[in-house]
C-alpha cells in the first residue's frame, strides 16, 4: 500500500515508521522544506514538503506523486497551537484539499475526543452527541465530515502522551497541577500513548475501516485517582482543587470515552493504561523527570534512598549491607533484580542477549524502583552509560560512586 502521511509530528512520524516497517510505501509530508530535509536524513521513507492549506500546493504535490497511485492519506498535521483561523486552514481546508487532490485514496482524519462536550461523567461512544460549543471543536467536526463523506474515517484521539510529553506528570512534578471540579474528584482523564495512537491509525488505514473511531486506552480514571497514585510513586504532595477552567481552548468536559468499537476490529493498545506505560515504556518516566530537572525551577525532591554505584569489585554490595544495617534501610541489588526477572544469570544474559540486552534489563530494574523509599540501592557502574538512566538516578536518591584502583579491582574479581 502506498500511503501519504500529512504531518510527521508526535504521532504522524510514528505512524510512518510503523507503515514502513510493515512493508508499505510511505511518503511523509511536512509543512516546511527544512523539516522534510531533516527527516530525509534519518528516515528510510520518502519525505516531501507541502502547505496543505493551499489548494495549489496540494494540487502540485498530487501531480508530482501521481495521485492515482496513492492508496491512503492520513491527515495528522498540527495547527501549531493556533486558534480557529489555523484550525480552518490546516484541518478543514487541508482535509478538503487532500481529498480533492487524491480522490481515489482512503482518507483518514485525526480528530479529537474533545468534540464530545459531555460534563456529567457518562460513557460516550461514537454514536454519542458530539456538537461542541467552541469554534475549534466545530471545525474539527467539519474536517471529520469531509473525510467521512469521502468514505473514509475519523479517528478521535484522546489526550496524547509519550516520551518527552506528559502534561499530567510534568505539571504535577512542577507544582502546577490542580484537580478540577467534580466535587474534588476532577474530570475523567482519557489518554492514549503516542505509540498506540500511531498503531491505531495504521490499523484503520490498512484495514480500510471507514467511520468514526475513538482512539483511547483502557485505563480511564478521574484526576484524583490519577494524582493519588502519582503522588505516592513520586513522593510529592497531592495538588489542590479548583473550579473548571472555562477558558480552555477546547472547553472543559467530564466523560468516559469508550474504545469498544475499535477493540472489536482487533486492535489492542500496547499500554492498556497510563500506569502501564510509566512502568513499561523505557523512556517515558525518565524523559519527564529530565524535563522537570532541567527546567531551572525547583526540581522534585530526591527520594529517601542511598545509591551506591561502582564497577565490579568496588565493594558496593559489601558496603551496601553495612550502610543498610546502620540506617535501617533495605538493601536492593539491581543485579539480583535482573537475574530474578530474567530467570538466568548475568553471564547467561550477556551470552544470549549481548550487552545491549543486559543494559535494557538494567534500565528496567532501575525503573522498577521508582516509588521505593528507605533503600540502599547497589548498582553497577555501567548504568551511567545509558542517558535514560540519569534522571532516574537523580530522582531515586543520594548517590555515592565507589572507587578502587585497577589492581585492587583485578584481585577482587579474579575468581568471578
Amino acid at each position: 500500500m502506498k500511503v501519504l502521511v500529512a504531518g510527521c509530528g508526535f504521532v504522524g512520524e510514528r505512524a510512518a515508521d510503523l507503515l514502513h516497517a510493515a512493508g508499505h510505501e510511505v511518503i511523509g509530508l511536512t509543512h516546511s522544506p527544512e523539516s522534510a530535509a531533516r527527516l530525509a536524513l534519518i528516515k528510510p521513507w520518502r519525505t516531501e514538503s507541502c502547505d496543505i492549506s493551499s489548494s495549489d500546493s496540494v494540487s502540485a504535490l498530487a501531480v508530482k506523486l501521481d495521485a492515482g497511485s496513492i492508496e491512503a492519506v492520513i491527515h495528522c498535521a498540527s495547527s501549531g497551537r493556533g486558534g480557529a483561523e489555523m484550525y480552518q486552514a490546516v484541518y478543514v481546508d487541508g482535509m478538503r484539499h487532500l481529498t480533492a487532490a487524491f480522490p481515489t485514496a482512503f482518507p483518514l482524519y485525526t480528530s479529537s475526543t474533545s468534540v464530545y462536550p459531555q460534563v456529567d461523567g457518562e460513557v460516550v461512544d461514537e454514536t454519542s452527541f458530539a456538537d461542541p460549543d467552541r469554534d475549534t471543536g466545530r471545525l474539527l467536526r467539519e474536517a471529520e465530515n469531509i473525510a467521512l463523506n469521502a468514505q473514509g474515517a475519523a479517528a478521535r484521539l484522546a489526550g496524547i502522551y509519550g516520551p518527552g510529553r506528559s502534561f499530567v506528570l510534568k505539571n504535577l512534578l512542577e507544582g502546577k497541577a490542580a484537580i478540577e471540579g467534580n466535587h474534588g474528584q476532577g474530570r475523567i482523564l482519557n489518554q492514549i500513548h503516542a505509540d498506540d495512537a500511531a498503531s491505531a491509525l495504521v490499523h484503520l488505514v490498512t484495514q480500510r475501516l471507514s467511520g468514526i473511531y475513538n482512539i483511547v486506552d483502557d485505563g480511564q480514571m478521574t484526576q484524583r485517582q490519577c494524582m493519588d497514585r502519582l503522588c505516592a510513586i513520586f513522593g510529592v504532595k497531592l495538588p489542590g482543587t479548583r473550579e473548571p477552567d472555562s477558558n480552555r481552548k477546547r472547553g472543559w468536559s467530564h466523560k468516559r470515552v469508550s474504545n469498544t468499537k475499535l477493540h472489536a476490529t482487533g486492535w489492542t493498545p500496547r499500554y492498556a493504561s497510563y500506569f502501564d506505560a510509566l512502568r513499561d515504556d523505557p523512556d517515558l518516566t525518565s524523559s519527564i523527570l529530565d524535563l522537570v530537572q532541567s527546567a531551572g525551577e525547583t526540581p522534585p525532591p530526591r527520594q529517601p534512598n542511598i545509591l551506591l554505584i561502582g564497577l565490579m569489585g568496588s565493594g558496593k554490595t559489601t558496603v551496601g549491607r553495612i550502610v543498610a544495617q546502620m540506617v535501617g534501610f533495605k538493601l536492593v541489588d539491581t543485579d539480583h533484580l535482573i537475574v530474578e526477572t530474567a530467570g538466568k544469570s548475568i553471564p547467561e544474559i550477556f551470552a544470549s542477549e549481548g550487552e545491549a540486552g543486559f543494559r535494557q534489563r538494567e534500565s528496567a530494574a532501575l525503573r522498577s524502583l521508582v516509588g521505593r523509599r528507605g533503600c540502599v540501592i547497589a548498582t553497577g557502574g555501567g548504568i551511567v552509560t545509558q542517558p535514560r538512566n540519569m534522571p532516574l538516578l537523580r530522582h531515586l536518591g543520594y548517590i555515592a560512586w565507589l572507587e578502587a584502583d585497577p589492581e585492587r579491582l583485578a584481585r577482587r574479581t579474579a575468581m568471578n
